[in-house]
């Protein structure tokens, strides 16, 4: 990839130290190199760090990733230890061909980590990284260490309110290692992470056990679906995509046949600082404004659905540094306020009720339930 897609890259000495057969001497071959970090976000639990590492193709050489730890650049504590079991998504060369996407040929391995930093905690100044290694052939271990980086903590996410409102909500996929976090797209020798802090959102019954009542094959079983979506801030509507079917429940019985029809039907709301919120999978013809048109923070948009590559009714919210739904990258965000009433299990099981407390500038962990008036 182009040298300037790299940012605030700072390298330490790269060493390897084998285990059972002496030391070795590493080689730039074995560098590991921050391609891009995020604004930090704050949690009612976490200031999570957001960020892109781009190692070399390790396993052409007979070599194997067996652990990561993130540590402070200033003390050596550990922050964060990722074994095998647990990496995040690794993209590597042939990525998995795709009906949409002619993607590049890399020649670097990319994965995405989010290191959270508990509350009262005071962030690290630098970060950098210990990757423990195995040679498959003879079995011997080594380290490398490299990836340094300042997270950028004198900067602050964007603040907006909630696309929706109501009780037992749960946003799923920001604040984990998972999906949405971890896509990116190699395309035209830039590389592109689009859904990056992207949700889902959820909605719960009185008893945080389930999210529909009923037929999982119909819609309407869902306590979510038809909820009205806001807007997150004042914007101009500068796309508007509509009169796509739905999927019937968790059938996902839609077929596809271009990378923009899998949002279904959705709305992007320009709303300033090159800043773009998506609105995915609402239902057909349910919005109530036009391209062009100019919002106000709260006002009404659309109804929630299930349209696009959705397995139940939810919104698809993120937002990005500009208005294409794949060429752009996902921004890290905040919510103005919500309040926490409790933690999602899973289906079926009793959800854990809390007290309510109330959070500013703040964005939910992964199971979080909370209301927002």
């Amino acid at each position: 990839m182009r040298k300037h897609l790299l940012l605030s890259i700072a390298f330490f000495a790269v060493f390897v130290a084998a285990c059972g057969s002496g030391d070795r001497v590493g080689s730039t071959d074995q560098a590991v190199q921050v391609a891009f970090h995020d604004v930090p976000y704050r949690t009612e639990t976490y200031l999570r760090i957001g960020y892109t590492l781009k190692t070399w193709e390790y396993e052409k050489f007979g070599q194997e990733l067996r652990q990561i730890k993130v540590l402070d650049g200033d003390t050596r504590e550990e922050l964060l230890v990722i074994d095998k079991k647990d990496l995040p998504l690794i993209y590597k060369d042939p990525i998995a061909p795709n009906p949409y996407f002619v993607t590049d040929t890399l020649n670097h391995y990319y994965l995405s980590i989010q290191l959270p930093i508990p509350l009262g905690k005071t962030p690290p100044r630098a970060v950098f990284h210990r990757l423990r290694m195995k040679n498959t052939a003879d079995q011997a271990e080594f380290t490398v260490e490299s990836a340094a980086f300042s997270p950028r903590t004198g900067e602050v996410p964007l603040v907006i309110a909630s696309p929706l409102k109501g009780k037992n909500l749960v946003y799923f996929n920001q604040s984990t290692l998972g999906y949405h976090f971890y896509v990116l797209i190699f395309i035209n020798n830039g590389i592109f992470r689009p859904e990056r802090y992207a949700i889902d959102t959820g909605e719960l019954n009185d008893d945080l056990t389930t999210y529909l009542k009923g037929d999982p094959k119909l819609n309407t079983s869902y306590y979510n679906y038809g909820r009205t979506l806001h807007a997150v801030a004042d914007g101009r509507v500068v796309h508007l995509q509509d009169g796509r079917p739905e999927n019937s429940g968790d059938a996902k019985n839609i077929t596809f046949n271009s990378a923009d029809e899998l949002a279904g039907n959705y709305l992007v709301l320009d709303i300033g600082g090159g800043r773009h919120a998506f609105y995915a999978h609402c239902i057909p013809g349910s919005f109530v404004v036009k391209k062009g048109d100019t919002v106000k923070e709260g006002d009404p948009l659309a109804q929630l659905g299930n349209s696009g590559n959705s397995t139940a009714p939810h919104l698809h919210f993120h937002i990005a540094d500009g208005p294409d739904l794949w060429t752009s990258n996902g921004v890290s965000f905040v919510l103005k306020e919500y309040t926490k009433t409790g933690v999602y299990i899973e289906e079926g099981k009793p959800g854990l009720f809390l007290p309510p407390e109330r959070f500013t500038n703040a964005m939910m962990e992964n199971t979080t339930v909370f209301n927002v008036e």
